[in-house]
């Protein structure tokens, strides 16, 4: 049986689309899959059963910089014992020769793996970091290792040619640099087979048009902005719902604002129902009539600055948005105005007083923006073929 490795720091591995459909398709390939990363928010029972997972080896800034010196000599042993272990795993007990590293600290840990064992790195970059906006002196050490490694790469997946340029100038790649460029984005559904009612479920009088915003509530995406057009800049023809995986603590600004303009009888619905199963989600966006997708940079720290401004085709809401054929208004980046130009999937806003104006624009092309959506995840967005041809090349690394 042919052997793959995965290695990540992040705990949310399986909410990734790109992810799910990769290692789904491994698996269906045959190869044993060996994970390597901390415990995860939650993993599907079909990859349980067939995934080996293990402890994240060598999960350090730098060795030489752990402040506690009289703990060197422990610290030298477990680092020994983990090469032993990564040794037998890869070389004696399996045959690994690709490692599939996620996100800049993902292939820091690849790279440490690379220096003594023969084996392939497969970049997966869903997040650039970059150095002018990095101040913490141990994530300065993690992208500068980051730049070193990904120098030593096969491939990199990524999601657009924007992005690609921006990694490349950033970690200074050269043109021998093989790219993938694969959207996060879900397969194709042939049905939701939705037996959701949003209407009744949460009391939204049924003349009302549901403008959804899913995801995070962190300041860069803008909600706060989105909240403070209630109620003199948003039209009362429109429902504003909110649906995100994690709830806000007691007292969070946004949490209280959010109660406070429900409390008044404004047209918001927040929900925080976490969806286990992707084809569950699906349905409940698709009883929505318009997505927002939109990014405000903030620059308040490494991952909110240029990594948010042009977010791109790694936005997964965009693309599920799009493959449910829901219209939708996005901020401004070169990507999504190249593709709004081109396929009509929606609106494209500057600042989030424009969403007003974007709902009249969409409603009044609601169908023609359909199936502009619909064209627009049929000839860009779904991931089936590209990630088809990223197996191929793997493939052949085992030929």
């Amino acid at each position: 049986m042919k052997s793959i490795a995965i290695i990540t720091p992040n705990t949310d591995t399986f909410s990734n689309p790109t992810l799910i459909i990769t290692i789904k398709k491994l698996i269906d390939d045959n190869y044993k899959i060996l994970f390597f990363g901390h415990e995860q928010i939650f993993i599907p029972q079909e990859f349980k059963e067939k995934v080996e997972f293990h402890q994240l080896p060598f999960n350090f800034a730098s060795f030489f910089g752990r402040p506690k010196f009289h703990r060197r000599g422990l610290d030298l042993y477990k680092l020994i014992m983990q090469y032993r272990e990564i040794n037998s795993l890869f070389k004696l007990r399996n045959k690994v020769k690709a490692l599939i590293c996620i996100d800049p600290m993902g292939v820091v840990l690849g790279g440490r793996i690379k220096k003594i064992i023969d084996v392939k790195l497969i970049y997966f970059s869903f997040e650039i970091f970059f150095d002018d906006e990095i101040s913490d002196a141990d994530k300065k050490r993690v992208k500068s290792l980051e730049k070193e490694y990904s120098k030593k790469t096969e491939l990199i997946v990524i999601q657009d040619s924007e992005r690609e340029n921006l990694l490349r100038r950033e970690n200074e790649l050269g043109e021998d640099i093989k790219f993938f460029h694969i959207p996060v984005s879900p397969e194709r559904l042939k049905s939701t087979g939705s037996k959701i009612d949003l209407y009744k479920e949460f009391s939204i009088p049924e003349d009302k048009t549901i403008i959804v915003y899913s995801g995070s509530l962190q300041s860069w995406s803008g909600i706060m902005k989105i909240l403070d057009l209630f109620p003199e800049k948003w039209n009362n023809e429109n429902w504003l719902l909110i649906h995100t995986h994690n709830d806000l603590p007691e007292g969070n600004e946004t949490k209280e604002k959010i109660k406070k303009l429900i409390l008044e009888k404004n047209n918001i619905t927040f929900n925080n129902k976490p969806f286990t199963e992707f084809k569950e989600y699906a349905e409940f966006l698709s009883e929505c009539d318009i997505g927002l997708a939109v990014y405000f940079p903030n620059y308040e720290d490494s991952f909110s600055g240029k990594n948010v401004e042009e977010i791109g085709l790694s936005s997964g809401k965009f693309s599920t948005y799009i493959m449910l054929g829901k219209p939708t208004i996005t901020t401004s980046n070169k990507i999504y105005n190249y593709l709004n130009e081109k396929y009509n999937y929606g609106y494209i806003i500057d600042t989030a007083e424009d969403i007003k104006e974007g709902i009249v624009n969409i409603k009044s092309e609601y169908d023609m923006k359909v199936s502009g959506c619909k064209k627009l995840f049929k000839e860009v967005l779904d991931p089936e073929m590209k990630i088809n041809n990223l197996l191929k090349e793997i493939g052949s690394y085992y030929a």
